[in-house]
């Protein structure tokens, strides 16, 4: 399962991709990066992806307490629609992208969301605002034709330091995913994610929210990175043989209790210490074209028919700024034949 060392052109050719291919857009990225995001997410759709996961960002749509404003949303629904792309939307107070958490101002300067020594829906009023908020935003989105999927929380599990070490509870993504299931309507799948940790995939605590999180989920999506820092230094971590076997069995298991297992994140942009996005380089250690799409191979290989690229934004910055690696080779991904 190592990367094997070939030719671009060697690559390209052997390139396999899965029945569906997908990717995670972030409004909020375009923002850090300054990009138009409507441009860049017509461009995205464009490249021919079959499904894109978007974020209905709390601090977005809910400014003011009991105000919505879902336009951001309905544009992205409503583009994926035209484009024939299926979508699945994160919803919950954790979804894609740094802080991660992503809390309304209001709300941030009513109550502690800073603690990391109990789950923070332990507070009885973040929790009833943020199922108040995911209510609002299903009986809102229920409806959109490109809709086929809910995202219930991102990696809410998960003790990450990129998250400032703050998660949520078991018992309160039940309550969310069983509202979720009230709401909408019966067709849509719903899901949520965990992540799979490098070098060896030996934390126990994985299997337990894999275990978990299949009893209450119609599928269960696992975030997977090939090439990251040790903490904030340049040792970087790989994966090593029992990570692969562990992404194997898990695919497995999901099987015989009919339930799907799929990749939410295929690392496909670079993850470099100290640095919200690496642009100031054309190439770096942690991730690159080649790994990208050998990734992609691989997880094919291991079984898994879907799969989400993490990093659109990220190839069109760089098509924006006359670099177009990135972004022909994640076309030649989604032109690759099938498996």
């Amino acid at each position: 399962m190592a990367f094997p060392l070939m030719s671009w052109a060697q690559q390209a050719r052997s390139t396999r991709r899965p029945k569906i291919l997908g990717t995670t857009f972030s409004q909020l990225q375009c923002h850090y990066i300054e990009l138009d995001w409507q441009a860049a997410f017509r461009a995205i759709c464009a490249l021919g992806f079959d499904e894109v996961r978007l974020c209905a960002y709390w601090h977005e749509i809910e400014r003011t307490e009991n105000e919505f404003d879902f336009s951001t949303i309905d544009w992205l629904l409503d583009e994926c629609d035209r484009h024939g792309i299926k979508a699945t939307v994160a919803v919950g107070m954790k979804v894609p992208r740094w802080p991660e958490f992503h809390f309304p101002d209001w709300l941030r300067a009513r109550y502690d969301t800073q603690t990391q020594t109990q789950a923070l829906d332990q507070n009885e009023a973040i929790a009833a605002h943020a199922l108040n908020f995911v209510q609002r935003v299903v009986d809102h989105c229920r409806t959109a034709p490109s809709l086929t999927c809910w995202q219930v929380e991102n990696e809410p599990f998960t003790h990450l330091e990129i998250a400032g070490g703050r998660y949520l509870s078991f018992e309160f993504v039940q309550r969310e995913i069983e509202l979720v299931r009230s709401w909408t309507a019966a067709h849509h799948q719903v899901t949520t994610t965990g992540s799979i940790v490098l070098p060896a995939a030996q934390d126990p605590r994985e299997e337990m929210v894999l275990q978990e999180s299949l009893e209450l989920v119609d599928a269960f999506g696992i975030n997977v990175y090939t090439k990251v820092p040790l903490r904030n230094t340049f040792f970087y971590l790989e994966p090593l043989p029992p990570f692969w076997e562990t992404l194997s069995r898990w695919q497995t298991q999901a099987a015989q209790k009919g339930k799907e297992i799929w990749i939410a994140e295929a690392q496909a942009e670079p993850w470099e210490p100290n640095q919200l996005v690496a642009l100031k380089k054309l190439n770096y250690p942690s991730s690159s074209p080649r790994r990208a799409t050998n990734l992609v191979t691989t997880l094919v290989d291991l079984g898994y028919g879907r799969v989400f690229l993490w990093g659109c934004e990220y190839w069109y910055w760089h098509l924006q700024n006359d670099r177009k690696h990135w972004w022909w080779a994640m076309q030649q991904v989604v032109e690759a034949k099938i498996a």
